[in-house]
């Protein structure tokens, strides 16, 4: 990560700590799975690695009761504020950084359409595709297990039908997938 995103990552990483238990390591893996996905040559760079470290920020400002509800609603209603509030986050940090509010703008709209979204937009869709591929990886993998309280079968089974938009995610989750349930 270069030094413009270690500065981005530096102002999250409070948020990111104050949101949910497994933010930090999910965040990790997202940006881990953004940059393999640039890397393979689609998306801009400049947009989706920030959006990829502020993607979760706003899970530190719903509550810890509306998190975990098992009611239904409850959830999608605290899907839909940590949407919210880390678009609203991510514009703070990006202003404070110097960004220009056109691109504050376009990764705060990547950023909200990570969720209840089917968009057009490719910088979109590798959002969503890097926070799905990012499931896979070994460290989320164990981490999600201990959060969910499923063993390796059950995590692996709920997370094989993960979707995706591009070739080169779908590629490498079902490689690393296979691994989480082998190893």
């Amino acid at each position: 990560m270069n030094k413009k995103y270690q500065k981005i990552w530096k102002l999250a990483l409070p948020y990111i700590r104050a949101g949910r238990e497994k933010d930090f390591t999910h965040v990790k893996g997202v940006v881990k799975a953004m940059e393999i996905i640039i890397k393979s040559g689609l998306g801009d760079e400049s947009l989706l690695i920030p959006a990829a470290i502020l993607h979760d920020t706003g899970w530190c400002r719903v509550s810890k009761k509306l998190q975990k509800s098992q009611d239904k609603k409850d959830r999608i209603k605290a899907l839909r504020l940590h949407l919210k509030y880390s678009a609203i986050i991510a514009a703070k940090i990006l202003r404070e950084l110097g960004y220009e509010p056109r691109e504050i703008k376009k990764i705060a709209e990547i950023i909200k359409a990570h969720k209840f979204a089917d968009p057009k937009e490719i910088n979109k869709r590798i959002l969503i595709d890097a926070d799905c591929l990012s499931d896979c990886f070994k460290e989320q993998f164990e981490c999600d297990m201990k959060s969910y309280k499923l063993s390796k079968e059950k995590l692996y089974n709920f997370r094989k039908d993960n979707k995706f938009y591009t070739k080169v995610a779908e590629e490498i989750f079902n490689r690393e997938i296979e691994k989480r349930l082998h190893n």
